[in-house]
């Protein structure tokens, strides 16, 4: 006897991916036959086995449409900046992004994140304990996790060397 049932092959979902919503905003776009409405989300994903982390901004027409397109093209862009999480970050460091001008700095053990809601959000979610941090100029939340992806590799570069 034959079997004619149909299966599908889904490829299994990874279970070592976090992933972390940092935005949700409504976008509207005025045409001729009225406005039409989009949503826009601002996604963080780590990779908890390679220790690799990605954040991408991308909209759609609906919330889960566009929080699972960001999450899909930030595991497509995922970097590693640490071989292993430190407790703290390695010096002081300045970057400017666009309107934005993030100073970070270690702290003492046991200090803990002092910093804005994305900034301490981003570090809770690396696993980096104790830091400081000031955001200067715009607090956009695209541009200061740029900012702040733009320290990531400034400090990772100074690591390897």
């Amino acid at each position: 006897m034959v079997n004619l049932t149909k299966t599908k092959t889904r490829t299994p979902r990874d279970n070592n991916l976090r992933q972390e919503i940092l935005q949700i905003k409504r976008v509207s776009k005025a045409t001729t036959g009225g406005r039409s409405f989009r949503f826009g989300a601002l996604v963080l994903v780590k990779d908890e086995k390679r220790n690799a982390i990605a954040f991408i901004y991308s909209k759609a027409r609906e919330v889960g449409g566009a929080i699972k397109k960001a999450s899909k093209k930030a595991t497509k862009k995922m970097k590693i900046y640490f071989a292993k999480t430190p407790r703290t970050i390695n010096r002081d460091i300045i970057v400017k992004f666009k309107a934005t001008k993030i100073l970070l700095k270690p702290a003492q053990t046991g200090s803990g994140i002092s910093a804005g809601n994305v900034v301490n959000r981003l570090f809770k979610f690396l696993g980096i304990k104790d830091v400081s941090a000031k955001i200067i100029g715009s607090r956009n939340k695209i541009n200061v996790i740029n900012g702040i992806f733009q320290a990531l590799e400034k400090l990772s570069d100074s690591e390897k060397i």
